[in-house]
This record gives structure tokens, sequence and C-alpha cells, in this order.
């Protein structure tokens, strides 16, 4: 009974929503430019704009990577590069594992400092790392982050030299012009957050507020609810959804973690995949096999291109070490997709462009390959 009230909504909903978006969506130039933005973030990263030089490194460094949580499949990966591009140039990387908490993490840093490194990089939340932070800088260690904080680059206030990732407001726009252009500028939306993280806040917003420059699009809702209650919460407030709006809907995501909670209530709801699609991010293995089955719910993640910012990571300890500054480059977005979630390395269920960046970067460190 309440899957066919579900599908009754849904066909009224539908009906309304093409009668009063279905012209505005063919002559807005907002539709356009987000088809040429998804063909593009969608297609061959066999180009590299990158770097082009780098000072030759001096073998011997130490470096400490304290990864978030080694359980997290985009933290594991990260670390494994991070060492494999440090070994490459004669370094020692030495992975510690976080494991999922600030009091963990604090516990991982301070250990990470008595093995007296060279430089420290983390993938938890510099903001709650503040105190051996401060610690590591009065050693004269170079603190750095991947997905350290809200922004790739520098940030002398957290003490951090560089972190590396993509932008985050990138990443949000590119979910919009995604489901925009998926929609032909008809898309009714729900975006999800986690606000305790700044990042995950400016991926949203960044979202949201791409969504609504859709003169036919509408954002239906935006929800912030914090990431430790996703498993709780999640379940309910997607069934509540379908409920109110009725289908069809597109419902983002800062994480691929958000959506292994949402599905199993979509399915149990008897919903089809094709009336709620999920748009989300990070890439994780989880996310690339649900895109190739089909009929998941998921059907697109912004991939993080893990092996190569691990190589990007021992590369801006260089520079560091050579009284340089950050590169200041990041790399773009890239929608995975049913139609190319093989391509880029996703036959292997991970995001690697194929741009030659470990022989660039060897390349520009004048090792031998």
């Amino acid at each position: 009974m309440l899957r066919g009230a579900l599908l009754g909504v849904s066909a009224l909903a539908f009906a309304l929503t093409v009668a009063g978006a279905g012209a505005r969506g063919e002559d807005d130039p907002v539709v356009a430019e987000a088809k040429a933005n998804v063909a593009k973030l969608a297609g061959p990263q066999n180009y590299w704009d990158g770097p082009t030089s780098s000072p030759k490194p001096e073998p011997g460094k130490k470096i400490v990577f304290l990864s978030l949580d080694e359980q997290n499949d985009s933290s594991r990966v990260w670390g494994q590069f991070t060492k494999e591009a440090g070994e490459k140039v004669g370094w020692t990387v030495t992975i510690i594992d976080g494991r999922g908490s600030p009091k963990t993490w604090i516990e991982g840093f301070d250990q990470g400092i008595a093995l007296k490194p060279d430089g420290i990089i983390t993938t938890a939340d510099i903001a709650s790392l503040q105190e051996p932070v401060k610690e590591a800088l009065r050693q004269n260690i170079v603190v750095m982050g991947i997905h350290g904080w809200a922004y790739p680059g520098p940030n002398k206030d957290l003490g951090v030299f560089d972190n590396i990732q993509q932008d985050p407001k990138e990443i949000g726009r590119a979910q919009a012009d995604w489901i925009i252009a998926d929609s032909g500028g008809k898309a009714r939306v729900i975006v999800t957050t986690h606000c305790e993280f700044q990042i995950a806040c400016t991926k949203a917003n960044a979202t949201k507020d791409r969504i609504q420059e859709c003169k036919g699009c509408k954002v239906l809702e935006f929800s912030n609810t914090p990431i430790s209650e996703s498993s709780e919460r999640q379940p309910t407030l997607v069934t509540t959804w379908v409920q109110k709006y009725g289908t069809p809907l597109y419902i983002t995501s800062v994480a691929d973690y958000t959506a292994d909670f949402q599905i199993p209530a979509l399915r149990a709801g008897g919903v089809d995949p094709k009336e709620v699609i999920l748009v989300s991010a990070d890439g994780n293995r989880s996310a690339y096999e649900r895109i190739r089955a089909g009929n998941q719910y998921q059907t697109v993640t912004v991939s993080e291109p893990h092996p190569e910012q691990g190589y990007q990571a021992i590369d801006e300890f260089n520079r560091a070490f050579h009284g340089q500054p950050p590169s200041g480059w990041h790399q773009a977005p890239y929608l995975v997709t049913p139609q190319n979630v093989n391509a880029e390395g996703g036959d292997k269920n991970e995001f690697i462009p194929s741009n030659g960046f470990a022989d660039r970067y060897l390349t520009m460190w004048g090792v031998k390959k």
C-alpha cells in the first residue's frame, strides 16, 4: 500500500514538474553550460596541468603519514601511494592508524612526533589537532594535510604548509551540473551534508547554489545531520523524503558513506532505482560497485585521485624542505558515471588519471624510472 501511494505521489509530482519546468529547461543557458561541463569532467583525464619542475629531493628524509582511519578506503590508499612515492626518492614513510576519532588522532600525532620526522601529513581534521601541530612546528617538523581542512592550499592559522585535495566548491558544482544535465533542467533535489566539517558544508552549499541557478530546478531541502548519526538517521530521512516530495528525486551527499545507509531503506520501501538517484563524492570502492551494477540508486560519484595525491604529497614536502612555496596545484573533479565507470582506473575501483602523473613527478625529481 505504501509503495502504491508513493508511486501515485511520484506521478503527480513529476507531471507538475514537467508542466512547470519543461520549457524553461530547454531555454535555460545553465543547462547547456552544465552539459558542457559534464562532458569535460566525465571525459578522459589524460591531460597534465600540474607543476612542470621541482627541486631534486635529498635522500634520507623521514615522513609520518597519520591516517584518519585505516578502515577508510581513501585514507588507506593515500598512505600507500605516499609511501610508494617516498621510497622512490629514498625517503622513509611510516604509516600510523588514527583509528577514526579525535582522541586517537592526537595519540597518533604524538606518536609521529616522537619518531622525530622531517614531516607529518594527515588525513584527519587538523583543527582537532592544534596542540600536537604546534609542538611539531616548534620542532621544525613540516605539517601537511590531505583533506585536512576545507580547502586546498596552505593555512598559516592551522600551521599547515599545504593541504592536498580537490576544491570542495568545484566538487559540489560538479555534482549539481551532472544533475542539471541529466534532468534537462527539471531536477528536484535534496542536498545532504554534515556541517560539523567545514569541507562538507562547503561542498553542499556549492551544490545548492548551483542547482538554484537552474530556472527549472528546485532544491526541496537542505539536510544537515551529524555524520556520526548517519546509520540511525539516513534510513528514516530518505523514507520521509520520498513520502513528502514524491519522485523522481535526486539526493546528493558529500561522501559515498552516506549512501551506504540510504540505499537499504529505499530498497526496503520498493522504490524504483530510476526514480531516486543518489549523487555523491569521494570515489570509494562501494560507490564504483554500485554505479557499475546499475540498479543500486547511486549513479554518480565525484572521485578523488588518491594515488596521484600521494605522489603530490611527496612533491609538496620536497618543496618545503627546499624553502619553496607549495605548487599551488590541485586536480580538477572527475565525475564517475555508468558510462565511464571502468575508465581512468575505474576497473580497479579507483580514480587513476591517465595523465602519467607518476612518471611526470619522477622526471621532475630526476629519478630514473
